[in-house]
């Protein structure tokens, strides 16, 4: 390997998701955790409600392995929250068919953006869970303001927390949002990541996407990251902007060491 290419593979180690990319795969003994909860309000509307969760569900039926690690819940919310998988384990192409089914399935309900909700019947979810847990993971998915108090809704996340969710990740989807309250007060573990390359699982993180498409690509890539694989191309360059834009003076630099 050339001095340059060393000085590269270096600087990519310390990078916080490039190194989550290279971690083994998780141990058979016990279960990781994955929690989806996705916003079917009325601000969302029926056409961008069927991107969001055919998203979702092209993504876990397509990069979720079924060997037993991962155990999948899948929540909806608007005026009430309904579970549409409850902490099923992907152990079978018959159950990641089950959990697929079950997303597409879901009917578009539009109404308000009751939060509270949507947290309080993912901790129940993950608690009714009888298995080893080794890590909890959500990833939270909203286009609006909260309908519920802020102190009901951080009340219902704070009990997720204590119920045993590692990391609360979340994608605001659109402009009608409340960045600050979904950083702050959503987020766990807190400060809130929202600049790649995200600290992932040390630090909940925050991504912007302009639509519901924009959410599709990004929860498919944060699976890959979770589940030890390489986000697409498109993705890369985004988180990686920052290596990319040393790799020139790097090599400049490499070039003129003596050999």
């Amino acid at each position: 390997m050339s001095h340059f290419s060393r000085t590269v593979a270096r600087l990519c180690a310390g990078l916080a998701i490039v190194a989550s990319l290279g971690v083994a795969a998780p141990v058979k003994a016990s279960v990781i955790q994955l929690g989806f909860i996705i916003d079917e309000s009325g601000s969302i509307g029926s056409g961008n409600y069927t991107i969001i969760k055919n998203g979702l569900a092209s993504a876990i039926n397509t990069l979720i392995p079924v060997d037993g690690t991962y155990e999948i819940s899948v929540v909806s919310f608007a005026s009430s929250a309904q579970t549409l998988v409850n902490h099923v384990l992907i152990d079978s192409a018959a159950a990641l068919t089950s959990v697929v089914n079950a997303i597409t399935g879901d009917g578009y309900s539009g109404g308000s953006t009751y939060m509270g909700a949507a947290f309080n019947a993912m901790t129940t979810a993950l608690s009714g869970s009888t298995r080893a847990i080794s890590a909890s993971y959500v990833n939270f998915a909203t286009d609006g303001v909260n309908s519920d108090a802020d102190a009901t809704v951080i009340a219902a996340r704070n009990a997720l927390i204590a119920a045993g969710a590692d990391n609360i990740s979340v994608e605001g989807i659109g402009s009608g949002i409340d960045q600050n309250f979904l950083k702050n007060s959503i987020c766990f573990p807190g400060p809130c990541d929202d600049s790649a390359p995200y600290n992932f699982p040390t630090q909940g993180f925050y991504i912007g996407v302009a639509d519901a498409a924009g959410y599709a690509a990004a929860i498919g890539n944060k699976i890959r990251i979770v589940t030890g694989q390489v986000p697409e191309p498109q993705m890369i360059a985004l988180l990686g902007v920052g290596l990319l834009a040393l790799v020139p003076a790097m090599r400049r630099r490499v070039r003129r060491q003596p050999r």
